[in-house]
């Protein structure tokens, strides 16, 4: 430590002296600081007080956090390479789209951490301490080979996308284990995710069409991008259509060459001269052949069984007549969204 050295009192202090050349600010305290938007290159924050802070849309290159209390800190879209986190305290972190190259993060604490769309590419995690964290979307092969190995002191929540970018990490299974997964759940995930690249992935659904009105186009392209998501070719109008392509040519199409009609029925969308001739469309194309059931209506509002009379009584009929999906509040209830997208995706399998 250089004699006479005084931690700065502020973020705006830090910055000033950082630009002006000097590079050694460990022991630094400073109250939830915002370092948004920053490059740092060969800075010493070792052993600050840094609870809470914001490293969001950042560069941090070769900079020293060893020992540093990190409690609570985002990473956002941000990037640090070569960095030391050794020892750091990122206990309830929130770590997104961001990617820790070749650092060191030796014994660091990240307990209750929320991780995702995270890559650790070339870092050392030994006898890291996880627990009661999150990882989803997250390539966790070096923490798979650490050693000593990271410590489990708690079940961690690990989705299937990050087992499936961990395929080759060596030890997986038994990092999974340690993660309190059940030991079959591994077995099997594990084992699934193997014998499953994208392509087998989306052979396993059926394919849909969406058909909706313009007023609910919000919600189908959350349906679209949870069913993609999940497996599911999915014709949505504004991703695939192509221009100069007649539109009642396009959607004839659409509905007769997938294998299930999604409807969205809402008051928006079932007045609309467009998803009534492709209800038409549908209904017509189940006649052919032979009673077939191609349509899945699913409702936003009441509106299909309190109000609506097309001019066709018998089309209406024909789809109260169906299990109807209840997707109705899912726009500000996620988790209703999701209960409402496992039946709709029971439906769709093959």
């Amino acid at each position: 430590m250089p004699k006479g050295y005084s931690p700065p009192a502020s973020v705006d202090e830090l910055l000033m002296r950082y630009h002006a050349g000097e590079r050694n600010f460990s022991d630094t305290k400073l109250s939830a600081p915002v370092f948004n938007n920053i490059e740092f290159s060969d800075i010493d924050l070792s052993y600050s007080v840094l609870a809470d802070a914001q490293f969001d849309d950042s560069l941090l290159t070769n900079a020293n956090l060893e020992g540093s209390e990190l409690s609570g800190a985002t990473f956002h879209r941000t990037t640090l390479a070569d960095c030391n986190l050794s020892r750091a305290k990122l206990y309830r972190a929130s770590i997104y789209s961001s990617t820790f190259l070749h650092s060191l993060l030796v014994d660091v604490d990240m307990l209750f951490s929320n991780v995702v769309h995270a890559d650790f590419p070339e870092c050392t995690f030994s006898t890291a301490s996880l627990g009661d964290s999150v990882f989803i979307d997250v390539d966790i092969s070096s923490l798979c080979v650490a050693d000593p190995p990271v410590q489990q002191f708690s079940p961690s929540y690990i989705d299937h996308s990050t087992i499936m970018r961990s395929l080759r990490a060596v030890n997986l299974k038994d990092f999974l284990l340690r993660s309190g997964m059940p030991g079959v759940f591994v077995e099997y995930m594990v084992e699934c995710a193997r014998s499953l690249d994208e392509r087998g992935l989306f052979s396993l659904m059926q394919t849909t069409f969406i058909s909706y009105g313009g007023p609910d186009t919000a919600f189908a392209q959350k349906l679209y991008d949870a069913l993609h998501a999940n497996g599911v070719t999915t014709f949505f109008f504004p991703e695939h259509a192509v221009p100069g392509r007649k539109l009642h040519r396009l959607m004839r199409e659409g509905v007769n060459k997938h294998d299930r009609v999604i409807l969205i029925c809402s008051q928006s969308s079932l007045v609309r001269l467009g998803v009534l001739n492709e209800i038409q469309e549908t209904l017509a194309r189940e006649a052919r052949d032979g009673g077939a059931e191609y349509l899945i209506p699913i409702r936003l509002d009441d509106y299909i069984f309190k109000g609506w009379s097309p001019a066709d009584p018998g089309a209406a009929q024909a789809i109260r007549d169906r299990v109807v999906a209840d997707f109705e509040g899912t726009d500000s209830d996620p988790a209703k969204f999701n209960q409402a997208l496992l039946r709709l995706l029971a439906a769709l399998k093959k």
